[in-house]
C-alpha cells in the first residue's frame, strides 16, 4: 500500500483537474485541462493495477526474479555502456533531424517562427548535451 499513495495522489490530482474543467469557460482550455486530468489519473490507476497485479502471492517468485534482473541489469557495465551509447547515437540523430526539418520548413517557406523554433532547438540541445558532457567529465 506504501508504493500506491503517490498514485492515489496522482488519481486526486486527476479527478480535481477534470472537476476544474467544468468551471473553465473556454472549451479548447477546458478540453485540454480535462484531457490532462484524465491522462494522469488513467496513468496511475493503470500502475495501480499492475502493481497490485506483480504483488499477489502467486507471482511474488517471478516477482522477485524481474527485479533481481532489473537490479543486475542497471548495474551492469556493459548495459550501462550500451544505454549511453544508444543516447549518443540518439543525440546524433535528433540534431541533424532539427537541422533537416529547419532546412526544409525553410524551402517550403513556414513562417520565420516555426523556423526559429527549429533552430532554437537544436541550439538547446546542443548546449544542454555540452553542459552534460562538462559535468559528467568533472565527475569521472
Amino acid at each position: 500500500m506504501k508504493n500506491m499513495k503517490p498514485f492515489i495522489a496522482d488519481i486526486i490530482v486527476g479527478i480535481i483537474l477534470m472537476g476544474i474543467s467544468l468551471f473553465v469557460d473556454s472549451s479548447y482550455y477546458s478540453n485540454m485541462v480535462f484531457f490532462a486530468g484524465f491522462g494522469i489519473a488513467a496513468g496511475s490507476v493503470v500502475q495501480i493495477i499492475r502493481i497490485t497485479y506483480w504483488q499477489s502471492p502467486k507471482r511474488q517468485e517471478a516477482y522477485e526474479a524481474k527485479k533481481r534482473e532489473a537490479h543486475i541489469n542497471s548495474v551492469d557495465e556493459r548495459k550501462q555502456y550500451l544505454r549511453m551509447k544508444a543516447g549518443h547515437i540518439t543525440y546524433q540523430i535528433m540534431t541533424f533531424l532539427l537541422l533537416i526539418l529547419s532546412l526544409m520548413l525553410a524551402l517550403i517557406r513556414a513562417e520565420a517562427w516555426i523556423i526559429a523554433m527549429m533552430y532554437l532547438l537544436f541550439i538547446l540541445q546542443w548546449v544542454i548535451g555540452m553542459i552534460a558532457y562538462r559535468i559528467l567529465q568533472k565527475k569521472m
